[in-house]
């Protein structure tokens, strides 16, 4: 019932793309917040456009204005001095990644007993000794570990059988998730 009235009051957004309809029932509107007054405001720019500087909304001044006295200044940065002299400034939002990158663990350099130690651990007891244990014990990340001392077919052959035991017994719902997740791998 209510399906018909859209299609006959609005036959394109029923179509499924735009045409007038659309633009009359969703009007755009641009509007300038500030008039360019002075020359101040423009800063002519190497191809010859105006890079046009708006004043903030809040009481604090533009970050152009307080630390650099112009926006060329900004533009004309080379990536590795923005790095090196950060702004601070109270408009800026926090840094990304900034305590990713000072929390980033030193991981040892091993000599070669110590990673024939590893085997033999590995070796002896792989359900002990697994991965990360080791990688924390030796103080190096889990990739190495899977490098240089991989478990041996027979752990491998068992976690295999065990992964496709647990696949059997989840439904067919989690199966069809489980392998639609399968393919959009192997099409990366």
């Amino acid at each position: 019932m209510f399906k018909p009235t859209i299609t006959q009051s609005v036959p394109a957004l029923a179509r499924g793309y735009g045409t007038n309809v659309t633009r009359t029932l969703f009007p755009r509107h641009y509007r300038l917040r500030h008039k360019v007054n002075s020359e101040a405001d423009a800063t002519p720019l190497k191809d010859g456009s105006l890079f046009i500087r708006r004043p903030t909304a809040g009481p604090t001044t533009s970050i152009l204005s307080s630390t650099n006295p112009s926006p060329a200044s900004v533009s004309s940065r080379t990536p590795g001095s923005a790095t090196s002299t950060p702004l601070t400034h109270p408009d800026l939002p926090p840094a990304l990644n900034a305590d990713k990158a000072a929390a980033r663990p030193e991981f040892a350099t091993l000599t070669e007993e110590q990673i024939a130690e590893m085997r033999a651990l590995r070796l002896e007891d792989p359900t002990k000794y697994t991965r990360s244990y080791l990688a924390k014990k030796y103080n190096v990340s889990d990739l190495f570990v899977k490098c240089y001392v991989p478990a041996s077919k027979e752990v491998q052959v068992a976690r295999i059988k065990a992964q496709q035991r647990a696949f059997r017994n989840k439904g067919w719902k989690a199966q069809e998730i489980i392998i639609q997740r399968q393919k959009r791998r192997e099409l990366w």
